[in-house]
């Protein structure tokens, strides 16, 4: 059931021309599984462990320890959000009903660019991994490009059909790949690595640059924890979600930080303090750990492990990011046809179709402007860059919102202290990952950035200058679970 805030005549028949996602289709498990395969601890510790350790070397992770705290605020934040109103438009529709709807425009226009690149990210990397672990584990060759449509295919298939056996698989998929790699990491502690423990790695004092390296290597850990928020795109579907996807964002942010601080320093100690470079420039560092602490058979483990974290994290964005278009498309941000639902299925076909198809094009070209692995990490970096102004508008508009409407149920740690922190931690990853200014092509990703946000910025005002009632759809669709929504909630 859908509920709106009585807008005019003309958006409530516009409201109506959409399908309905299925309601109840998930429940807890599958609700965690999702933020936890977007986070995908596997693949963060793969590719993105030496991202980090080579902006800020052997004090990496306490940059993920100060990184996942700041996630773990931000978290906090949805959570207050999540328990008072459900939408596919997740943190967009919070902001447009807390901080109005030209706000909410502009953040659905940022969160539009940073999920249109998130598949385009996981092709890349499933096509890239894949054809190497394929010629490394069993001689094989496949071209990139083979790889890169095939899972392209599969995936818009398999979310298209339905969202509970998707998550079912992805479930699995988490639970072999933590098991797996999680174990390896766990010998390489208990045998001491290549030096011995590295307890100075939990301090700021091995990082070759200082707080400015510990600053870069902080937005590879946003970019790790990037996607967690999709969960909020999926409350229409999931059981009691004023429950469940407060647990599933807090719990997903707090699993797989204390995962990944643990796994980084484990993989630190595993190469030690001396081979760092050998670290940064190992295209799979986990599984060249697995060959040289167990064997080469552990090594192709690790590989396979790897191929179905790469699986589940493209099915968590496949079923997120089409949930996404589809609450635009309602709202007029995007054509309506992307807002119908199959009648069988009650899944967005159109909007998954679309993004599959999107992705792959997008995906493709930037693998040959720039490689498959080299299109992983940019786009990385580029679609960190455009939610990071999201999520500061997301801990404004909490304070804004029980401020303003639930002022009896205002903390000033929950609604205060949280939400100022992450917004700090964030700022900062932000403008110390444009400036100094970054390598090329980083240089040139946050300038694109800039000018996307005020592209929308112009855009908005001129909806509101001439078209004012598009501007009335965003944010206007709520969800009324199983304890409804009355006239009176302030929210509804």
């Amino acid at each position: 059931m859908k509920t709106t805030d009585h807008p005019p005549v003309e958006t409530v028949e516009r409201l109506r021309d959409y399908g309905e996602l299925r309601p109840g289709a998930l429940g807890l498990p599958s609700a965690l599984a999702l933020p936890i395969a977007f986070i995908a601890p596997t693949v963060g510790l793969l590719f993105v462990s030496g991202l980090i350790i080579g902006k800020a070397g052997a004090s990496g992770p306490f940059t993920f320890l100060v990184g996942a705290i700041g996630m773990l605020l931000f978290a906090s934040t949805l959570a207050q959000f999540a328990t008072r109103m459900s939408s596919a438009g997740g943190l967009y529709t919070f902001i447009a009903r807390s901080l109005g709807t030209s706000t909410g425009f502009v953040m659905a226009w940022m969160f539009f660019l940073a999920y249109i690149l998130q598949a385009p990210i996981g092709l890349n990397l499933f096509s890239f991994f894949a054809a190497d672990a394929l010629k490394r584990d069993a001689g094989l060759t496949v071209p990139w490009i083979v790889l890169m449509i095939f899972i392209a295919a599969v995936m818009t298939a398999l979310t298209w059909f339905s969202i509970s056996r998707s998550m079912q698989l992805d479930i699995a998929f988490v639970i072999g790949e933590v098991v797996i790699v999680g174990s390896l990491l766990l010998l390489i502690l208990l045998r001491g690595g290549a030096d011995g423990q590295i307890p100075q790695a939990f301090t700021p004092t091995l990082s070759p640059t200082g707080f400015s390296g510990i600053g870069l290597g902080a937005i590879f850990v946003v970019f790790t924890f990037l996607g967690f928020e999709g969960v909020t795109t999926i409350a229409e579907e999931t059981r009691n979600p004023r429950r469940n996807i407060p647990i599933a964002l807090i719990g997903s942010i707090a699993l797989t930080g204390v995962y990944f601080v643990l796994g980084i320093y484990a993989i630190l100690v595993g190469y030690g303090t001396k081979h760092l470079n050998d670290l940064t420039s190992a295209t799979s560092p986990v599984a060249d750990l697995a060959t040289r602490y167990v064997g080469h058979w552990y090594g192709v483990l690790v590989d396979l492990a790897a191929l179905s974290a790469i699986c589940a994290l493209l099915i968590a964005m496949f079923n997120s990011c089409s949930r996404l278009f589809y609450s635009l498309a309602r709202e007029g941000v995007l054509p309506r046809a992307v807002a119908r639902t199959h009648d069988r299925y009650k899944t967005p076909h159109i909007s998954i179709g679309a993004y599959g198809l999107i992705s792959l094009i997008l995906a493709a070209f930037f693998a040959v402007l720039w490689t498959p692995f080299v299109a992983y990490g940019n786009l990385g970096f580029f679609s960190t860059l455009a939610i990071l102004p999201l999520y500061v508008a997301t801990n404004i508009a909490l304070i804004a919102l029980i401020w303003t409407r639930y002022r009896s149920q205002f903390s000033w740690w929950l609604h205060g202290v949280f939400p100022v922190v992450a917004t700090l931690l964030m700022i900062g990853a932000f403008i110390t990952s444009v400036y100094p200014a970054p390598p090329s092509p980083l240089n040139i990703i946050g300038f694109v950035t800039i000018a996307w946000a005020l592209i929308g910025i112009v855009w908005m005002l001129y909806l509101r200058a001439r078209n004012r009632s598009r501007l009335d759809l965003i944010g206007r669709v709520l969800f009324a679970d199983t304890k409804g929504v009355t006239a009176s909630d302030p929210i509804a």
